[in-house]
């Protein structure tokens, strides 16, 4: 069923306010979806490694609760050991076919088991062999030796089901501050910057 965008905007948005910051999110990944978007969940991920050192790379959003997102990975990967040694982390998503880019500031934790079992069982059955195979930022001999792994797996569990890997998981991202940007004529862009408090979402305009 087509969504009604302009519609449902009545109730995500106050006065050019987000009412609901997380649910305005949501609204405008599946606005870039239907502009065509190939990726429209892809965010781009910065977690702190070890001596302070920044570390960025592209993943997926792919959980959403009332102040959360999160995203699912190799839990022995680089970026699970740096948010086991530094919970906060930073997020960005750009689509440009709507001229808008979200920021958020928050921090992570591990997902419950339960909420990644279900995510991992809706997987294609070859995605979820492909997490068996891959030892996620170790050192790779050749394409043929991650190949040859997958082919194992794929042997290992052609009779039933594949089961959930003890190391693959998610993080929930709390979210502490969000930042929509939507471009506008003339570089007068419009910025709104959410903080989260006890009481609510505290909102500033900022100058672009």
């Amino acid at each position: 069923m087509a969504i009604d965008l302009d519609k449902k905007k009545e109730t995500r948005v106050n006065n050019g306010i987000p009412a609901k910051p997380i649910e305005e999110l949501r609204a405008w990944i599946e606005e870039a979806r239907q502009q065509g978007a190939k990726e429209p969940e892809a965010m781009n991920l910065a977690t702190v490694g070890m001596g302070g050192k920044p570390h960025n790379r592209m993943v997926l959003m792919r959980h959403f609760a009332e102040d959360e997102v999160g995203f699912f990975t190799n839990l022995e990967s680089n970026k699970s050991n740096q948010i086991e040694a530094n919970q906060h982390v930073s997020i960005t998503m750009w689509w440009p076919e709507l001229e808008r880019q979200v920021r958020i500031s928050g921090v992570a934790k591990p997902m419950d088991r339960s909420i990644v079992e279900a995510y991992f069982s809706s997987r294609p059955r070859n995605s979820q062999i492909a997490a068996w195979a891959s030892k996620q930022s170790q050192p790779l001999s050749s394409m043929d030796a991650l190949h040859t792994r997958f082919r194992k797996h794929e042997l290992e569990f052609q009779d039933g089901p594949v089961p959930l890997p003890e190391f693959w998981g998610g993080f929930a991202v709390t979210v502490k501050e969000i930042e929509f940007w939507y471009g506008r004529p003339h570089r007068l862009h419009e910025r709104l910057f959410l903080v989260k408090n006890a009481s609510g979402w505290t909102t500033t305009r900022m100058y672009p």
